[in-house]
């Protein structure tokens, strides 16, 4: 199992900035990772996205169910077989000079393979998912 953690200050209320981590449909814009995010069914404060990332000509495709818990969390799971398990979850503060936005990925691949690069990837991979979410945060929602 890979788990990593990062917490960064962002120049943005809270609020704000969960409703930039909420929009999945906008990932592909600013995440480089990201090809395709679609919600296709939502229920209350839950909904459920098929998604696509690739690097190169390496693509996957899996699900996944998010649950907002406004304004301070966000869970996202998923039970799709390329998956033993997974879970990204944010926690979102406000601070003085807007907030502090925390994640935690922990997954584990069912292919040993994929989990050698996801084990090797995920650290530079999560730095980058969330520096992009900062600049992107401070560039629109200030």
């Amino acid at each position: 199992m890979t788990t990593h953690r990062d917490s960064r200050s962002i120049l943005a209320p809270a609020e704000r900035v969960f409703d930039l981590v909420a929009d999945v449909e906008r990932y592909p814009e600013f995440l480089s990772l990201w090809r395709q995010a679609r919600v296709f069914r939502r229920d209350g404060n839950v909904y459920y996205t098929h998604q696509e990332i690739g690097l190169g000509p390496v693509r996957e495709r899996f699900h996944t169910r998010t649950e907002l818990i406004r304004p301070e969390r966000i869970d996202i799971t998923s039970r799709d077989t390329m998956f033993r398990s997974f879970l990204i979850r944010w926690d979102f503060t406000d601070e003085d000079t807007g907030c502090r936005a925390s994640v935690m990925l922990d997954w584990q691949m069912r292919s040993k393979l994929l989990q050698k690069a996801i084990d090797a990837l995920l650290p530079s991979a999560a730095q980058s998912m969330v520096g992009a979410f900062q600049r992107r945060a401070e560039q629109t929602l200030r």
